[in-house]
């Protein structure tokens, strides 16, 4: 049984030149993350003095004391994500689930502490940098395959929006699910989840930041007194975390999930002065922190039995968090100003409530059906070898396990057959397999001989009925070839016509079918029923072969003759000729059909077009740019190494300059300040600092010169790269437009698009991009994401503004 461990609690004070340090004192074991010092800070004190318009008697509280996991004062983004998410992150990859909640009033700095500023890299959250974390813990697992799912869940007003529903999912269409698509349901564990949720795939940093980024812009959000961009609702960014062995075929599959929620803040309504829209969310975000408490006092009392979970949306989400198999750790955001004090010490009563609740984290492993199945195959297979060797060393080698064959099932029932005609005493039982197949092999007996009693039945009634009505007919036999003779005209012996043309009867003697279509056809019949015949074995109720009676070779299928066709059925229809095609291989094809292909063709990209360029045609001018780049690098390198030596010359001349201000203080302190300048008198220390300061003074000013005329050739080179690239752009264009300039024509014509050159924006994101790579190469996919998020939202706000406009005109 896993240890429960209570929920982890951190403080965070938000930063503010009025804190109210004479109302709030953190302990003695105080930790500035901050600083140098390694100390614990664990306690809170407030201290609120009585107010004097009270009187004498007067009750009102003084003084609170809370403690708590640790607290964070003043702390930077990147203190507050080692202290708080890194264990979590790392148990998350060994399959524990984990939660970070961040709880506080409105304006504390929950969403800055969850999600971060996304203009500046330095100044990102919890969830890019857990992003970040989990993506580079798996590139040092390669022995570990991974599958990253990521959801983000808005509860606004006690319902369930899906901020990552506009986006395709993994086959490409679109998914907009419905708030009424959305439910909380409990799988077979009894962990919560939200059915209809979408789960988004992410295979890399970048791709995970981009869904961030996109549910952010649909996050509902106003503005109020306290707070200009305050969060109008609870949001839940959700990452589910798969991992597998690749070096053994384990059917072992870990599962875990990562619950990053950033609350609503609480609010006074008569501090935030909000009203309409605004005091309506409030008072959902106020409810539903009700309930949560509610929620949390409930775990606190051992003897509660109930758990009112379902009261909101929100505790029955996050059900495995509170009291449930998860890491949980909640950052509880105070703002430290005297006129805040209130909201304070409600934050804090209510963190240290949170502490009482008690969580039993466990491994998630699930087993993967298939390679169950695998895993019961090989160990079938093994058993099967096993007992086989087993049987050989005891001389039962003839026993099989196996399913028999066609050929075995054929023996063995003969044996049953020969043992139900007495013809063996009894049958040999070797083993379980073969008691089944026997027993089969009963059942298609029996089956068989029912099959024939019926068959046999059914051919005896049939019998009975002929003859009977064959007594009937017997009367008119006489009258019958009465007036078979009294009619010459007609052939004798044809019967009557059916309605395909064809008479069925006794033909006279020495009558043959005519040949065609007809013999043709009557072949086919024939040859089709005997087919059938064959395929369906015919027995008798004894048990032997039942053979028909040959058939008399006077009934034949006899073509009518003209005037029957012409009288008793329509004319045959006339087969429609076969019309045999040329093989379209072997067309010749036509003559400006390669043309016209050509032409159609989309040309070749610019960017190969551009790297064969230069290394054909623009070779020389392309080597004069790169000889110049490289003047270039070298310009820059002796600019970096100067500024360098001009700098360190600059503070060690700064160093000479405070000694000798020492040493002249020194000297002048208690000497007479009449003295005349030509009798002061230095001693040796400061003569040398005046000589090394002369000396250093010199040195700079070269270094300086050198470093000015270092940068005027800096600029004249990266002029003459500047027109080396801009002439070798032009003859590529030329070239290029020479080459596929009618091809570019026809696909402008009908409707193509052409690869187009980077325009100035797209040239100074990509110089932006060169940059970061260079000074921090972990902050591309951040700066990536967020462009990516910008373009989308640029190209949805163009798109609807025309829609906008004709709203506007219609109105």
């Amino acid at each position: 049984m896993s240890k429960s461990k209570h929920v982890k609690v951190v403080i965070r004070t938000r930063p503010t030149s009025d804190f109210a340090q004479d109302i709030i004192s953190f302990g003695p074991d105080r930790k500035w993350l901050t600083g140098d010092d390694d100390i614990q800070n664990k306690s809170v004190h407030i201290h609120i003095p009585k107010n004097e318009e009270g009187g004498y008697i007067n009750n009102q509280q003084e003084n609170w004391d809370f403690r708590f996991d640790n607290i964070l004062h003043n702390a930077s983004q990147e203190a507050v994500y080692e202290e708080c998410t890194v264990p979590i992150i790392k148990g998350l990859l060994e399959g524990y689930n984990g939660t970070i909640m961040a709880y506080g009033q409105t304006g504390a700095g929950k969403t800055f502490t969850m999600t971060g500023a996304t203009e500046n890299y330095k100044h990102r959250g919890l969830i890019p940098r857990a992003i970040s974390q989990i993506f580079r813990e798996m590139a040092d697992r390669p022995q570990l395959a991974f599958n990253i799912r990521i959801s983000y869940l808005e509860i606004y007003n006690e319902q369930m929006v899906d901020l990552l529903a506009g986006l395709p999912d993994s086959t490409g269409s679109a998914i907009q699910p419905s708030e009424a698509d959305l439910h909380v349901v409990e799988d077979k564990n009894g962990s919560a989840y939200v059915k209809g949720l979408t789960m988004q795939l992410a295979t890399n940093e970048e791709e995970a930041l981009n869904l961030l980024f996109e549910g952010e812009t649909n996050r509902s959000i106003s503005e109020h007194q306290l707070n200009k961009n305050s969060s109008r609702s609870h949001c839940v960014f959700t990452i589910y975390v798969e991992s597998r062995s690749r070096v053994e075929s384990s059917e072992k599959v870990i599962v875990s999930k990562l619950n990053l929620v950033d609350l609503a803040g609480s609010e006074r309504l008569s501090k935030t002065e909000t009203t309409g829209k605004s005091l309506k969310e409030a008072m959902y975000i106020n409810k539903s922190l009700t309930f949560l408490e509610q929620v949390i006092i409930a775990l606190a009392d051992k003897k509660r039995e109930h758990i009112p979970y379902r009261q909101s949306k929100m505790t029955n989400v996050l059900r495995d968090a509170l009291g449930g198999n998860c890491n949980t750790l909640m950052i509880a955001c105070i703002w430290g100003e005297k006129e805040h004090m209130e909201e304070t010490i409600s934050t804090l009563r209510f963190a240290t409530r949170m502490m009482c609740v008690a969580n039993t984290p466990e491994v998630n492993i699930q087993y993967d059906p298939m390679a169950l199945i695998k895993k019961y195959e090989r160990e079938i297979r093994e058993l099967k070898q096993e007992l086989s060797m087993h049987d050989t060393l005891s001389n039962r080698s003839h026993v099989q396990y196996e399913p028999y064959n066609e050929t075995q099932r054929y023996e063995l029932r003969k044996q049953v057959k020969a043992y139900l005609d007495n013809e063996e005493e009894e049958l040999e039982v070797i083993n379980l397999r073969h008691i089944k197949e026997i027993f089969n092999q009963f059942r298609v007996l029996y089956k068989t001989l029912e099959t024939e009693s019926e068959d046999w039945a059914r051919i005896h009634k049939g019998a009975l009925a002929g003859a009977a009505v064959t007594k009937d007919e017997g009367t008119e036999t006489a009258s019958g070839a009465a007036v078979r003779s009294a009619e010459p005209d007609k052939d004798d012996g044809v019967g009557d016509v059916e309605g395909s043309g064809f008479g069925v009867g006794l033909a006279p003697n020495g009558a043959r079918p005519t040949g065609g279509m007809a013999m043709a056809a009557g072949r086919a019949g024939r040859d089709k029923r005997g087919r059938k015949r064959s395929m369906i074995p015919q027995t008798t109720p004894h048990g032997s072969a039942f053979q028909p009676p040959e058939e008399d070779e006077t009934i034949r299928e006899v073509q009518p003759s003209p005037l029957e066709r012409d009288v008793t059925s329509p004319p045959p229809t006339r087969p429609e000729p076969i019309v045999i095609l040329p093989d379209p291989t072997q067309l010749p094809p036509l003559p400006t059909q390669q043309t016209k292909a050509r032409l159609m063709a989309p040309p070749p990209s610019r960017a190969e077009e551009f790297e064969s360029f230069k290394r054909g045609k623009g070779a020389e001018i392309n080597r004069i740019l790169n000889e110049n780049k490289a003047v270039l690098r070298e310009k820059k390198r002796q600019a970096k190494d100067l500024a360098e030596a001009v700098n360190d010359a600059k503070q060690h001349i700064d160093k000479l300059k405070e000694n000798i201000d020492r040493k002249k203080h020194e000297r002048t302190t208690g000497a007479p300040t009449d003295t005349p300048p030509e009798n002061i008198v230095i001693d040796e220390e400061e003569y040398k600092f005046l000589n090394q300061l002369r000396d250093l003074k010199q040195q700079y000013r070269e270094q300086f010169d050198q470093l000015r005329h270092t940068r005027t050739d800096i600029e004249y080179c990266t002029r003459l790269v500047d027109q080396c690239r801009q002439k070798l752009m032009a003859e590529f264009e030329g070239w290029y437009e020479t080459l596929y300039g009618a091809q570019m024509t026809e696909m402008d014509a009908g409707g193509g698009q052409v690869e187009d050159m980077m325009d100035i924006g797209e040239k100074f994101d990509r110089l932006q991009m060169e940059r970061m790579s260079q000074e921090d190469p972990d902050s591309v996919p951040f700066y990536n994401a967020r462009k990516n998020t910008e373009r989308r939202y640029q190209k949805a706000t163009k798109t609807l503004s025309p829609i906008r406009q004709v709203r506007t005109k219609a109105r």
